[in-house]
């Protein structure tokens, strides 16, 4: 804080033209001034220091704390600068100067409060306190260190001085005991001589008299002991012999059962082995069985057909077809053709995006606005992809045939031209669009496709027209013009596997080499595969178990078994379920097959067949081979309920049936087609259409069985109506491809009668042996005979007297103990210091003055020198009094008014009223003037 005499000087410095403010100004700044150093002011006695002063110092009571202000002007701004003192940080740090600790202070600090200021002066105080107080702990500790060390000095050199005199006493009474000791020793030795010899002399006596009794004794008891262990012995003996009979009968039988029984578990590991042997057999003879019954329906069939072919007059037409026939027509590989009345061809690219099967290839409904051109981007010899709708009539012109001919009386003359006229009469698409396949070869001639929108068949109307080298039509109705209608397929719900789906790992169990039963695990399609199924033959997965580090060994005797799981769906929330991780139940079977179920069991594994909602839940099964391990999955065929069926109305062409074909005609609607499932074993059909790794089926050109699906035609006007009914498959185009050609499809001879396979033989369990003793009782064992003890010898005794009596030893003196001095510490305590440090709060505000209008300037004149207030006492810090004894209170007395100041204080305001008063006369003064 500065004081007063530097707030006057600084207030000496005012401006002249501010004279008639500045003297009041220095009048009420004075008086504050001096009132801060007179007593405390309340807290709510707040002065303002003048507005137009260059510097004021103001001080107040803010709580306990000491306001000191100081305001300057700088440019157009007031800068108020105030200190914020507290007594508590003043009598801490006069406290810890009083301690002894150094007291310094670091540079004052701005704080954006009063109420921050104080804060601070209070977390000071709180340091100081706490650090004075750590010190006068330390220098307590320091001083009692030191004083306890100085005693133990001392103890130590006490103790010292009376351990010297002690051994200086005792070496004196030692050299007099020294000499009185070897007069002892000498006597002891004579005395000791003698009675050793008589101390050794009674100790054999007595030893020798003990050892003696003690034999004796051992003796008597042993002869007692043995004359009963005798007794016992005999008896146990008579018994031995007895059991010992015995126990060799019951071991000769015993031998003669474990042989028998080894004979028996060697038969039944070998029947076991054969056992398991039969049952795979068995399953494989139930498959070519099975096989065979199929084999042998359809060799009955064609055998049947063609001997209906070659004898039964009611099928003379289709026999006398190879001598009748008149067209030949069954390949033309180097044909050129054009088409005419249709300008809607696939491009190349729209035809490959959608070639991903032979049926999606015609799904006419993925066909966009750019797929389609006017112009044909295909050769004229290469198949060309059309776009026709319903109502569309085009015409194909094929030429340059070179295999084709008719014959007229007994000449054949070559077919140069054929000329097919179509007609679209229905498609099941939703616009009524479909995609067509014009065949590159006339005898494969087209195929027709749509989307399966709705229940519409694809319906396509052809006229056939023959024309010989020089353009000349062939008249029908004058040859024996014969054509084949093959491959009318009609099924009753495609075949096919749950493919979107995937059965769960099998898991199997076996010992390993250490005969620990261990688990192994086997997914089908580890590989990222699906199941699948082609030609109506679903691809079967084979291989074996991962046992992990474990080494299994799998045979007869360690065969492989299953382990059946089940699995469930578990609430992982309030009202919602899931599919389960862990099998609920789990269970070793001996079967050999287990299904594996779909999604809808949760993928469980057993002997059941798995259902979900009344429907098939069974994605195949697994077969295992458990002398080998070999691990077989089979998808399950399924079939799906879209019907398809094909047919053909003849018109007034002539139909002629071939015998045993599943293809009819009715003569009703002129229709020729097959009125029950001619594609699927399963649904009733003798042969399967495809043709699969075991069957042939008979829809294929060169099959034996191509009769079954066909039948021929014999042409008059060459006009036929193609029909298919039915998507191929749910979700799938419906496509019909028809061929024209000559190639009937004859019965043919079906070579030799399949072979029934021969039914293994169940090996016969062998019988186990009847075992009597099963655990021999533990063999007896001979008694050992007791042994006799043998007497002992009575000894012979020495006897030896002492005469004179034992010398007394003199008593040595006692070596004094050395004193075990107390450990002085090798460091000496080390005197403590401390520091504290403080800071001044200051608050710092700034105001800015308002620019005033330019005065005129007065005329000058010298002011009088102002009066200089008389300096303040600065108060010493007051004495605490000590709180004598209370006395009791008299009666109470009319209360004095509070003491605002000292005397000092009083005289100081005077002086800066009269000041006051004498600017205040001035400015008047220069007013009047």
């Amino acid at each position: 804080m500065k004081s007063y005499r530097e707030h006057s000087s600084k207030q000496e410095t005012f401006s002249i033209r501010k004279l008639s403010v500045g003297v009041v100004s220095l009048a009420v700044a004075g008086l504050v001034t001096v009132n801060a150093y007179g007593a405390e002011v309340k807290a709510d006695e707040v002065t303002t220091p003048a507005a137009e002063a260059t510097t004021a110092a103001t001080a107040t009571d803010h709580a306990t704390s000491q306001l000191t202000s100081t305001t300057v002007t700088e440019g157009n701004k007031t800068v108020t600068t105030t200190y914020v003192e507290s007594p508590e940080l003043e009598k801490a740090k006069a406290t810890a100067k009083t301690e002894g600790a150094t007291v310094t202070e670091e540079a004052e600090k701005i704080q954006p409060s009063i109420a921050a200021a104080e804060v601070d002066n209070k977390v000071q105080t709180a340091k100081i306190n706490t650090a004075v107080e750590n010190y006068k702990k330390a220098k307590a500790e320091y001083e009692a260190k030191s004083q306890e060390i100085t005693l133990m000095e001392k103890r130590n050199a006490d103790a010292e001085a009376t351990y010297k005199k002690q051994v200086e006493d005792y070496n004196t009474q030692q050299e007099a005991y020294k000499a009185t000791l070897a007069e002892y020793n000498t006597k002891k030795a004579e005395y000791d001589v003698k009675v050793a010899e008589k101390a050794a002399a009674d100790k054999a006596n007595a030893e020798a008299k003990a050892k003696y009794d003690a034999e004796m004794a051992v003796y008597n008891a042993a002869k007692a002991q043995y004359d009963k262990d005798l007794q016992k012995y005999q008896a146990k003996k008579a018994q031995y012999d007895k059991d010992k009979v015995a126990y060799d009968q019951l071991l000769a039988k015993k031998a003669e059962e474990d042989a028998a029984k080894a004979r028996y578990e060697a038969d039944l590991a070998t029947y076991n082995a054969e056992k398991t042997q039969y049952e795979n057999d068995y399953i494989a003879y139930q498959k070519k069985l099975a096989e065979y019954e199929i084999a042998k329906k359809q060799y009955t069939d064609a055998k049947e057909a063609y001997d209906k072919y070659m004898t039964d007059n009611a099928y003379a037409d289709i026999k006398n077809v190879s001598t009748v026939q008149d067209l030949t027509f069954q390949r033309e590989g180097g044909a050129t053709h054009v088409i005419d009345g249709i300008s809607t061809y696939l491009t190349r690219d729209a035809q490959a995006r959608l070639n991903t099967s032979n049926v999606q290839q015609y799904d006419s409904n993925k066909l966009e606005a750019i797929d389609i051109v006017a112009t044909s981007p295909w050769a004229n010899n290469e198949t060309e992809y059309i776009q026709v709708k319903e109502g569309d009539k085009f015409v194909v012109t094929y030429d340059n045939l070179n295999q084709s001919s008719m014959r007229e009386d007994a000449d054949m003359y070559p077919i140069k031209r054929v000329i097919y006229r179509y007609e679209i009469l229905s498609l099941p698409s939703n616009n009524g669009k479909g995609i067509a396949a014009v065949s590159a070869d006339p005898t494969v001639t087209l195929t027709v496709g749509a989307s399966t929108d709705q229940d519409k068949p694809v319906k396509v109307a052809v006229d056939i027209e023959f024309y010989d080298g020089n353009g000349n039509k062939f008249d029908l109705t004058k040859r024996n013009a014969i054509v084949a209608l093959n491959s009318l397929n009609h099924w009753t719900g495609a075949s096919y596997v749950d493919s979107g789906d995937k059965p769960r790992a099998i898991t199997v169990e076996a010992k390993d080499v250490n005969g620990n039963t261990v688990r192994g695990t086997w997914d089908p399609y580890a590989d990222g595969s699906s199941m699948s199924i082609e030609n109506n033959e679903v691809k079967v997965k084979t291989g074996k178990a991962d046992f992990g580090t474990a080494t299994v060994s799998i045979s007869a005797n360690n065969p492989l078994k299953i382990v059946t799981q089940t699995y469930g769906y578990v609430e992982v929330e309030a009202g919602k379920w899931a599919p389960g991780t862990t099998p609920e139940k789990e269970e070793v079977t001996d079967a050999l097959t287990v299904n594996a179920s779909g999604s809808g069991s949760v993928h469980s594994i057993g002997t059941e067949e798995f259902t979900f909602e009344g429907k098939d839940d069974v994605l195949g099964s697994y077969k295992v081979d458990a002398t080998t391990g070999q691990i077989t999955f089979t998808p399950k065929k399924k079939f799906e309920t879209v019907k398809h069926q094909e047919s053909v109305n003849v018109g007034s062409n002539k139909f002629i049936p071939i015998p045993n074909s599943s293809v009819s005609y009715d003569a009703a609607t002129k229709e020729v087609t097959s009125f029950k499932d001619n594609q699927y074993i399963e649904h009733g059909s003798v042969f399967n259409g495809e043709t699969s790794s075991t069957l042939e089926g008979w829809d294929n050109p060169s099959s034996k069985y191509l009769y079954y699906g066909g039948a021929g035609l014999k042409m008059t006007d060459g006009h036929l109506v193609f029909t298919a009914n039915g998507a191929n498959a749910a979700g799938q185009p419906t496509v019909y491809w028809f061929a024209i050609n000559s190639n009937v499809g004859l019965p043919k001879e079906p070579g030799e009668e399949p072979k029934e396979p021969t039914k293994p033989t169940e090996p016969k369990a062998p019988i186990p042996p009847t075992i009597i003793v099963e655990n021999l009782p533990a063999e007896p064992t001979e008694p050992t005979p007791p042994t006799a003890p043998t007497a002992p010898t009575e000894p012979n005794y020495t006897v030896i007297t002492v005469d004179v009596k034992e010398p007394t030893a003199p008593t040595p003196p006692t070596k004094p103990t050395p004193p075990t001095p107390e450990v002085v510490p090798n460091t000496k305590p080390v005197k403590p210091e401390a520091e504290v440090k403080w800071h001044k709060n200051k608050v710092v505000t700034e105001t800015a003055i308002p620019t005033p209008p330019t005065p005129v300037p007065p005329t000058p004149y010298n002011p009088p020198t102002p009066i200089v207030p008389p300096t303040p006492e600065v108060p010493s810090e007051p004495t605490p009094e000590v709180p004598e004894q209370p006395v009791q209170p008299g009666n109470p007395q009319t209360p004095a008014l509070p003491n605002t100041g000292t005397e000092n204080s009083i005289a100081a305001v005077l002086a800066g009223a009269m000041a006051g008063l004498l600017g205040l006369g001035l400015a008047r003064k220069k007013k009047e003037d």
